[in-house]
């Protein structure tokens, strides 16, 4: 795809930008968002791996997405879904969505294959730093009342990014007074003593923090019969997929009445998070150990073979 020369030689600082885009005077262009999406099948499309860039806590509100859909399929109306930003790496030749994660998937849903977008340049307009990608992303989510504002999480990201850029280039990660008083500026939910612990809570930052993977019912019978479909799993009896939290009591019944129902001894269990606090847990705790412990005690008493896989988080 051939990207915008005048887009990609314009001397701006990454507020300008924001400023530029928000007001609706930044070069637009229409490309083809079909790159940016699996097709599931019936007219159903999820974001594909690695084409997004994830600014904000969570990847995507489905059930907001829905909401959406299932009104522009009922009036007609397109004309709310606004234009992307679209970040273009020139070293890779490639497009990741920046802002309008939402709007995409809502778009593409309704038949949609391509829309405006603001195409913004990796290297010669963000400096090559995924921090000012951030920042640029943070600053096209301040909104006004009934939009959703940008979160103390997401400033907290961009900051933890400046700083590992900061560290891999062999300086003193820790912000100087100017970048916290520019980042205070720029969101004024944020302390300077907000900030500062941030920043002395470095070292436990890291992908500990990144934000949950969510999945939508067609991406988990999608997730089961691709192992359905694997000549390893063939004797194999594919359980349901479900949440951690669910792996004990409905995931231990499931295990026996399925292998029972397919005559099999064999079974793999597909375990997701669905909340940012089984995140935490699946993280921070040993409950996966827990978890394939009992499973293998289970296997060893009732002569099974229990396998357990658990799907990405982020």
């Amino acid at each position: 795809m051939k990207t915008n020369t005048k887009v990609v030689s314009m001397p701006q600082t990454v507020l300008q930008i924001a400023k530029q885009i928000k007001s609706s005077k930044y070069p637009k262009e229409k490309i083809n968002i079909k790159q940016f999406f699996r097709d599931l099948g019936n007219d159903e499309y999820v974001p594909k791996e690695g084409t997004r860039i994830q600014v904000r806590d969570i990847d995507r509100d489905i059930d907001r997405i829905q909401r959406a859909v299932n009104k522009i399929k009922s009036s007609g109306n397109t004309s709310n879904l606004s234009p992307l930003t679209v970040v273009y790496f020139p070293k890779k030749n490639e497009y990741k969505i920046l802002n309008g994660n939402h709007t995409s998937e809502m778009a593409i849903n309704v038949g949609i294959a391509e829309m405006d977008c603001y195409i913004v340049n990796f290297e010669t307009q963000l400096d090559s730093k995924i921090s000012n990608v951030l920042r640029l992303g943070n600053l096209l989510n301040i909104q006004e009342v009934e939009k959703v504002d940008v979160s103390c999480n997401d400033v907290k990201r961009e900051l933890m990014q400046l700083m590992e850029e900061k560290e891999s280039k062999g300086l003193d990660p820790n912000p100087t007074e100017d970048e916290k008083k520019e980042l205070v500026e720029l969101y004024p939910q944020v302390t300077m003593h907000t900030i500062g612990q941030w920043v002395s809570n470095h070292q436990t930052v890291g992908s500990r923090r990144s934000p949950k993977k969510s999945y939508t019912q067609a991406e988990l019978v999608s997730q089961r019969q691709s192992f359905k479909d694997n000549l390893d799993y063939v004797d194999y009896t594919i359980t349901q997929p479900r949440t951690l939290s669910a792996w004990s009591d409905t995931g231990i019944s499931a295990i026996f009445n399925e292998c029972m129902e397919e005559n099999k001894k064999k079974a793999l269990v597909i375990l997701y998070c669905s909340t940012v606090q089984q995140v935490d847990t699946l993280i921070n705790s040993d409950i996966r150990a827990r978890i394939e412990n009992r499973y293998n005690e289970l296997a060893k008493y009732w002569g099974l073979e229990i396998k357990t896989v658990f799907l990405r988080y982020e």
